[in-house]
């Protein structure tokens, strides 16, 4: 299913082509987790009216490395109530992460 991100456009300024619209289910992955690593909340709720909070929960749960802040990837693990690797998910700007 193609439809354009309208607001959410601003968290893909790396892709070329992101004002042709996005495929829904097929780059479901990378909306989500570039949209819970960089997003507003209210851009959270958008993929959460989207997608579902179910949908965003299972997306969560599989790494995108390096993308997510400290404290923003902590917030998602207890707002979906789930623990994650998170070497597999914290950026490492300031050398090797540990927990």
């Amino acid at each position: 299913m193609k439809n354009k991100l309208n607001k959410l456009g601003k968290l893909f300024w790396f892709l070329k082509n992101r004002n042709e619209g996005f495929d829904l289910d097929k780059d479901k992955n990378m909306i989500i987790h570039q949209t819970l690593a960089l997003g507003s909340m209210d851009d959270v709720r958008r993929i959460l009216h989207i997608y579902g909070r179910d949908v965003v929960a299972e997306e969560f749960q599989k790494p995108a490395k390096g993308l997510y802040h400290p404290a923003i990837l902590e917030f998602f693990e207890y707002f979906f109530k789930t623990k994650v690797d998170k070497s597999q998910y914290i950026k490492d700007i300031h050398g090797r992460f540990t927990s």
